[in-house]
């Protein structure tokens, strides 16, 4: 039996979260399931080769998530929030919730949708367009999800939307180590009781708009599929899982295409490509930094032992640049390529069931952008979001020139 290597690297350190890229590399040299060293003396371990990653996202039954999606063994750790029915449950129960969500997420109800969407993008790039120069991420890339998910997926009331943002900033941080970063944001969050309040007030019935996808989780209560507490969380996991991890996906999609003129003038020449650019967004940039499951009990991944209850991250943007799986150009970005394959989604029954809503919002939004913009360029230094959970810019400012 093959002992554990080590890696002497936080992967949690602020300088690892600006440019987690050199960590990608060492992990994945390191071994197949390597120990990582955490200040807050978590023990853990992490995978960051795609056919370990993508493995162990399809084997639920012996890595599982009901012991918490964050860094917490929710067996013997304390709860940070209700523990969600969709991410943090296993089979059988799992199964019958997710066919809820996937039944209502299905292209049938995406298709009604779409024309929503597309209207919010003209009129964000319209805005854009008069400004000439703008924040690609608070003003495109948080402007837009910002706009359709409360409005068509939540169905949440006007009032009180600046809680989302608090919310998901109190949500990501905390599903990783308390370091005193971590810590001073949390404590920084203005009022997240009354956000937490807000968040659980606005998934009840009575304040889901009508036709929602909210609405139809509470339409699934009346038809004897879920009950009221669950309905409540699956409407909460649409804010949690919806709305900054596609915020810092476009965000990272559209600063990709700033840094790589020629790639943006291809999706300029076939705005088609907006599907495709997102992806690969994705694969390259990675913005759910790790997903984390447990092993049922003691067991071995190619020869390294894992103990029960150790918990396991699995570095998506690690396995997402191996180049094992994406071949020596792995480290491109690539508006051609087809990245569909990449793990940003996660894999397995617990692959993310919003991925086609995040898609979709993508499509449009980057299509439209293509159509209307013949070229965006760099006017000052993007800033690295810094974030136990989530990877991505805060500020990314551009100019436009009209096409």
């Amino acid at each position: 039996m093959a002992t554990i290597p080590a890696l002497a690297i936080d992967p949690f350190e602020d300088s690892v979260l600006a440019d987690p890229s050199d960590f990608f590399v060492k992990l994945r040299e390191a071994g197949p399931i390597v120990k990582v060293e955490q200040s807050e003396g978590f023990d853990i371990v992490a995978a960051g080769r795609d056919s370990i990653v993508r493995a162990i996202f399809e084997d639920h039954d012996a890595f599982i998530s009901s012991r918490g999606g964050g860094i917490l063994d929710l067996a013997r750790d304390e709860p940070f929030r209700t523990p969600g029915v969709l991410q943090e449950t296993d089979p059988p129960y799992h199964s019958g919730v997710r066919k809820v969500m996937t039944d209502i997420i299905s292209p049938r109800h995406l298709r009604s949708l779409k024309a929503s969407f597309q209207k919010t993008a003209d009129e964000i790039v319209d805005k854009l367009l008069e400004m000439g120069e703008f924040d690609a991420h608070t003003d495109l890339a948080e402007a837009f999800p910002l706009r359709v998910i409360p409005d068509a997926i939540m169905g949440v009331r006007p009032g009180g939307r600046e809680n989302l943002l608090r919310y998901s900033t109190w949500l990501f941080e905390s599903m990783g180590p308390r370091t005193p970063r971590a810590r001073s944001v949390i404590d920084s969050v203005e009022n997240i009781e009354g956000a937490l309040a807000w968040v659980a007030e606005s998934t009840q019935r009575e304040n889901v708009a009508e036709n929602s996808f909210g609405a139809k989780l509470w339409a699934a209560v009346d038809e004897g599929q879920l009950n009221e507490n669950e309905a409540g969380l699956m409407t909460r996991s649409l804010v949690g899982a919806g709305v900054d991890t596609t915020i810092y996906a476009l965000g990272l999609t559209l600063n990709l295409l700033v840094d790589n003129p020629g790639e943006y003038a291809k999706l300029h020449a076939q705005p088609g490509l907006g599907k495709f650019a997102f992806d690969e967004g994705m694969r390259w940039g990675s913005p759910v930094r790790q997903i984390w499951r447990t092993p049922s009990r003691d067991l071995e991944v190619a020869g390294i032992p894992i103990r029960e209850a150790q918990k396991i991250m699995l570095v998506m943007g690690a396995a997402n640049h191996d180049p094992d799986r994406w071949g020596p150009t792995a480290g491109d970005f690539d508006v051609e390529r087809d990245s569909s394959a990449q793990l940003s989604f996660g894999r397995g029954i617990h692959q993310c069931v919003g991925a086609p809503i995040a898609r979709m919002e993508a499509d449009v939004l980057l299509g439209t952008l293509a159509k209307r913009v013949k070229k965006i360029e760099r006017v000052g230094k993007s800033v690295p979001l810094l974030n136990n959970s989530l990877r991505g810019w805060s500020s990314i400012p551009v100019r436009v020139e009209a096409a």
